[in-house]
């Protein structure tokens, strides 16, 4: 579920412990998928230990953990994950709301799947033993469009928070802030930044959606399963 926040705050706890005997299981795990595909890396992730909501004021308990172990989470149900994520929506002059089709590993294949610009947070997004959500949005950015929303064309404003709710799996389930990210530029002059600026190739290409057209998400088979009700929240006030 989405949820609009009034404020958030995130309390670093060190690294996650794993015993010996789970650490062969997650290893012999890791080893199957990467016979699988050879895009996986085992880098660091961040995991939400906790989470608190007072009248829309949330606090976070963070601990450093591996992608590996998210991922035996998810391929087992055995142990709980939660990974840390920032991710975003892009509002541009002419009134579009831009995202992403990136590819994804579902069902033992990779597929396309419409999602928000962002990505899971890792050590990089620590400093001082304290952690940024906008810091890692901002990395994710000029990691997967090669955009920098730092130009004084963007400004980046905290508006959702995405957790699992009581009815739902919590195994292996991200957790999330989602920005609202307004721009000068518009449509075509964001596109046109994808396709000349330098970036991974995660993201395949943009999608661009406005008032008229926003109905459409629904007719996308491979999306993440929040975009629609965000994409309600977010059309309902335009």
């Amino acid at each position: 579920m989405i949820k609009e926040i009034n404020n958030i705050k995130f309390t670093y706890k060190g690294i996650q412990e794993i015993d010996e005997k789970l650490k062969e299981k997650i290893n012999n795990n890791w080893n199957e998928l990467l016979n699988k595909s050879d895009l996986f890396q085992k880098g660091k992730i961040l995991i939400v230990t906790d989470i608190k909501n007072n009248d829309n004021n949330y606090e976070l308990d963070l601990k450093q953990s591996l992608f590996s172990i998210f991922m035996y989470s998810r391929e087992t149900k055995e142990i709980n994950i939660q990974p840390m994520f920032s991710g975003a929506y892009t509002k541009t002059i002419d009134n579009y709301v831009v995202c992403n089709v990136s590819k994804y590993f579902i069902n033992d294949k990779y597929e396309e799947v419409i999602n928000l610009v962002g990505g899971m947070s890792d050590e990089k997004d620590i400093e001082n033993n304290e952690y940024s959500c906008e810091r890692n949005l901002k990395r994710e950015f000029k990691e997967e469009l090669g955009i920098n929303i730092e130009d004084p064309k963007f400004t980046i404003k905290l508006k959702y928070i995405k957790y699992p709710s009581e009815t739902e799996d919590k195994t292996a389930y991200p957790i999330g802030t989602i920005f609202e990210v307004k721009t000068e530029y518009t449509k075509d002059e964001i596109e046109e930044q994808f396709k000349t600026n330098t970036h991974d190739n995660e993201t395949s290409r943009l999608i661009f959606f406005n008032k008229d057209n926003h109905k459409d998400i629904y007719n996308y088979k491979q999306k993440k399963q929040y975009i629609p009700e965000l994409w309600e929240r977010i059309f309902e006030k335009l």
